[in-house]
């Protein structure tokens, strides 16, 4: 068998470019890194007298494929973004012969994409599915747009591709109506127990009540002490008790009273229609005061109150 020429193997290995010596096509993805974020690092642009402008150089086969950019807008208003491309010399976007001059450029296209900054959704984009495709000027207008930040990505689409580009940012102040967002902030509710058509709850069979006799006498009512008359001191006030806790040989009571009301530490008191409950206020709060007596705490439940003896 005859062996082959090196020349014969050059075309086998690299039959796929013009010669040996064709153009090398970038095998890398145009951003440097093995996990490239370039939209983390985006180019502030600062508005000056609404306007704003970048010139951007791009070459996919230097790891150079794309810029993003960023614009914050100070109100609400419409945002003009252009862009305008001058293809480089070599790739897809090289120049061509005397013959065909021109038509180099139109193998090349520099995509344009706007981006919300908050939702990163695509509110306006340029690429070759759009009209203008491989056109050398672009520009996309986005009315109505909220107080907030932009992102703004030039990309190129070839691996041969590379291009000068100059971006200009506009920006006119506007006004934007209100809408509402309802109900997308809502959360969904959990699907429901269903009900069935006919009650099946167990019956609840309580016994038969006894038959009512005659009713009790009640107790009488403890005679009620009048309030002491305006200006005047002494006299005493009556007082619920809204915590009882036994405490010992004892009980400890709290009073629905305190300063606020006139009460104050060391002033006497008893439980009414209760034995051995007096009692001195002590821990005495703008709403409160406690007080420990010598009577259980079941006598103390029953009371009405407490009865304190103002100085």
């Amino acid at each position: 068998m005859r062996a082959v020429t090196g020349s014969s193997s050059c075309l086998l290995v690299l039959g796929f470019l013009v010669g040996c010596g064709g153009t090398q096509v970038p095998a890398h993805g145009g951003y440097k890194g093995k996990k490239p974020r370039p939209w983390e690092k985006a180019k502030v642009l600062k508005l000056e007298k609404n306007a704003a402008k970048a010139d951007l150089d791009l070459d996919y086969a230097r790891y150079k494929r794309a810029k993003w950019l960023a614009v914050d807008l100070p109100g609400s208003g419409t945002l003009d973004v252009q862009i305008e491309v001058t293809p480089g010399s070599g790739g897809g976007g090289g120049g061509g012969d005397e013959e065909g001059e021109g038509e180099g450029e139109l193998d090349m296209d520099v995509a344009l994409e706007i981006l919300d900054g908050t939702s990163w959704n695509v509110l306006a984009k340029s690429d070759l599915e759009a009209d203008d495709a491989h056109e050398l000027k672009k520009q996309r207008t986005l009315k109505e747009l909220p107080e907030g930040r932009y992102l703004i990505h030039v990309y190129l689409q070839g691996r041969l591709d590379s291009a000068d580009v100059d971006l200009k940012v506009g920006f006119a102040r506007g006004e934007v109506a209100w809408k509402s967002d309802f109900p997308n902030q809502v959360a969904f509710v959990d699907s429901l127990a269903a009900i069935p058509p006919l009650d099946d709850a167990p019956e609840d069979k309580k016994p038969p009540r006894p038959p009512s006799g005659p009713r009790p006498p009640r107790p009488p009512r403890p005679p009620t002490t009048p309030d002491p008359p305006a200006g005047g001191g002494g006299g005493s006030i009556m007082a619920e008790i809204s915590d009882i806790q036994p405490d010992g040989s004892g009980t400890k009571i709290t009073i629905a009273g305190g300063t606020s009301d006139g009460l104050e530490n060391g002033l006497k008191g008893s439980v009414k229609g209760v034995r051995n409950s007096g009692f001195t206020l002590t821990g005495c709060g703008p709403s409160t005061c406690r007080a420990v007596v010598k009577a259980a705490a079941e006598d103390v439940r029953g009371a009405g109150g407490v009865l304190i003896r103002l100085k």
